[in-house]
């Protein structure tokens, strides 16, 4: 999720944890522990954009980090708390909370997160929620914002957190159900019109959870779809894109695209545009004629491949949109 949600999120849990205590404090604590896992992007510029893209989302949350990290902040802000406002436990648990949001709130959306790294390279990722999601983040800000406003002892301030918290939690319980049922009427869909699928992949399209897409893969590529809640029929048109692996050549096993390919979680397309090869991972989204040629449609994450003997992988890997 984006930075403005995990912040207003953590500073509600502050909020609700330990604002008695601590005052405003606690929000900016809570808000602190909640954003902390993102620090790992200020070190992808040290690392060859492929490898960037799993130190994103990577051991920083996990939950091997969140336990280390509660342990040492807890331990340290209690140290230092001159004034004794919370107790260890206390710490504790407002860290913990708040460090444990992070991955849970990211495994719900399409990037994929590293919960069980370094012992499992699996990325979770139940995407029920865009990595944007303007309905979940509103309750909270509208909470942060009151309890900015609110005095420290005003009655009405756990009122506020709970309000944010609640009215997320429900929307967030709304995506994941939502998810299940287009799945539903996409596999459905799919059956009905004798399309044979080896597994499917749903998400939904940016800032909402209404218009949703699907790619069903088969052995050569992969069929998509979309479906809005505001369609008269359930009835889903489908498009093929091909995989396009004999595009790559001897490229397909390189170490690189290797990894750009377990990074797509198996989701994926070569094009070939005006001479250059491409890499596209099909999770996220594409613009262009629905119905045209994979090679015309614009992927939002997309690497242009070319074999350079000065890169580490053997290829030049510049993501890019063209």
């Amino acid at each position: 999720m984006d930075s403005i949600s995990h912040l207003v999120l953590g500073a509600c849990i502050g909020e609700v944890m330990c604002g008695r205590k601590m005052g405003k404090k606690a929000m900016l604590w809570g808000a602190l522990a909640a954003n902390l896992p993102d620090a790992d992007v200020f070190f992808m510029s040290c690392y060859h954009p492929v490898d960037a893209l799993f130190v994103h989302r990577g051991i920083s949350h996990s939950f091997l980090f969140v336990f280390l990290a509660t342990l040492l902040l807890g331990w340290g802000f209690n140290h230092f708390d001159r004034k004794k406002s919370a107790t260890t436990k206390d710490w504790i648990l407002l860290f913990f909370v708040g460090l444990l949001s992070h991955p849970l709130l990211d495994s719900c959306t399409m990037y994929g997160t590293g919960i069980f790294e370094p012992f499992s390279h699996y990325r979770a990722q139940f995407t029920s929620l865009f990595i944007v999601e303007p309905l979940y983040t509103l309750p909270l800000l509208i909470a942060f914002i009151a309890l900015l406003i609110l005095k420290k002892d005003a009655v009405k301030r756990k009122f506020w957190a709970v309000f944010g918290l609640s009215l997320s939690t429900i929307y967030l319980c709304f995506a994941i159900c939502n998810k299940i049922y287009v799945g539903k009427i996409f596999t459905d869909s799919l059956k009905k019109q004798n399309i044979y699928f080896e597994d499917y992949y749903t998400s939904p399209t940016p800032l909402n959870n209404i218009l949703w897409n699907v790619f069903a893969k088969d052995t050569k590529g992969y069929w998509v779809g979309f479906y809005s809640h505001f369609d008269r029929s359930k009835d889903i048109r489908f498009s093929f894109i091909p995989r396009n692996d004999s595009l790559a050549g001897d490229l397909l096993q390189n170490e690189a695209v290797q990894k750009l390919i377990r990074f797509s979680q198996g989701y994926y397309c070569f094009t070939l545009c005006n001479d250059e090869l491409r890499f596209n991972d099909l999770r996220f989204a594409f613009s262009g004629d629905f119905t045209c040629d994979a090679d015309k449609k614009n992927f939002v994450f997309s690497f242009a491949l070319k074999k350079d003997k000065n890169s580490p992988y053997g290829v030049e890997d510049r993501k890019s949109t063209r």
